[in-house]
């Protein structure tokens, strides 16, 4: 549970937007369209102030996972505040932490080693290593309208049809979301192996160019360079099954991923992915997230969806 505090303050100026966070609290000012989102404080509080007296409509997302949370007609008075609890409820079983890592490392602050980067024989950032899973800073992307429709669908129909409730591949746009992956690096290919059951990436680094005519899969053809201590990984080739990002975005077979990979001190590495797909979206845009080195003595754990598959009988949708 996060807790909303609303402050009006008289001012005849609705207060300015604020940075979003992985919780992304929407005030919507009633009969208007002006609204505010606002970054959690250091206790996972929000507080919004400057606000205009008058009613207000409260939402907040993080999809697909939670149903969205909306309260209405919540008053706001001159000089005054209004106290609101924010209770997200699991879009699946409604049990967190049945089933899985991802609850546990979506909040948990794992410490991690700390000293210089290590380096390959080569010189280059040495990338190996189990990491652990992090949700990246949720950007909201401009969608094309028949895009924006398929989202809403989605949506609305609680990511009933998101791909790994079916045994399918989620695909790197999903990477180091939900399980612990594993890099496996050498001088000519990277291996990235994913706990949640996708098949493994090759990342080519021999320079060879991608084919001309890409045979689309969920997983995409990937190559990469080096430019200085960064890892450019671009991908093209897959097919319009996927969703990009846990959001639930559409895709195309022109859908192009560009993950940058740094790996900041000893203990963590970070990825930075742009997405261009203009038959989905408007412009490229990027997220970014920062994983931990797991433990030494934590290895990754065999995953077979399509045997012991909980999720699909409670998947049902509006």
């Amino acid at each position: 549970m996060r807790r909303l505090l609303l402050d009006s303050l008289a001012d005849p100026q609705f207060g300015k937007a604020q940075p979003t966070s992985l919780l992304t609290p929407v005030c919507t000012r009633a009969a208007t369209t002006t609204s505010v989102t606002v970054k959690s404080g250091d206790k996972g509080d929000y507080n919004i102030t400057g606000l205009v007296p008058g009613h207000y409509e409260l939402s907040a997302d993080l999809p697909p996972f939670f149903i969205p949370f909306k309260q209405p007609d919540v008053p706001v008075q001159a000089g005054g505040s209004a106290r609101v609890d924010i209770e997200l409820h699991d879009r699946n079983l409604d049990t967190l932490g049945d089933g899985g890592s991802f609850y546990a490392f979506l909040s948990a602050d794992h410490p991690a080693p700390t000293g210089p980067v290590s380096r390959t024989s080569d010189g280059k950032p040495d990338l190996n290593g189990l990491w652990l899973p992090r949700v990246p800073n949720q950007v909201r992307p401009e969608l094309q309208p028949w895009a924006q429709k398929i989202f809403q669908e989605r949506q609305q129909n609680y990511a009933k049809d998101l791909p790994n409730a079916q045994c399918l591949p989620l695909g790197p746009s999903f990477s180091g979301f939900f399980a612990p992956y594993q890099l496996v690096q050498t001088a000519t290919l990277l291996v990235i192996m994913e706990e949640n059951g996708d098949p493994p990436r090759r990342v080519y680094l021999d320079g060879r160019k991608h084919p001309n005519d890409v045979n689309p899969s969920f997983m995409g053809h990937s190559i990469g360079h080096w430019e200085g201590d960064t890892l450019v990984v671009e991908t093209v080739g897959f097919n319009d099954r996927g969703w990009v990002t846990l959001a639930g975005y559409p895709q195309t077979e022109t859908l192009r991923m560009t993950e940058r990979f740094r790996r900041l001190d000893l203990g963590h590495l970070e990825v930075e992915t742009t997405f261009e797909d203009a038959a989905t979206f408007k412009k490229p845009w990027t997220n970014k997230r920062v994983s931990a080195l797991a433990p030494p003595e934590m290895e990754m754990l065999e995953y077979v969806c399509t045997e012991n598959n909980r999720d699909i009988g409670h998947m049902v949708g509006k």
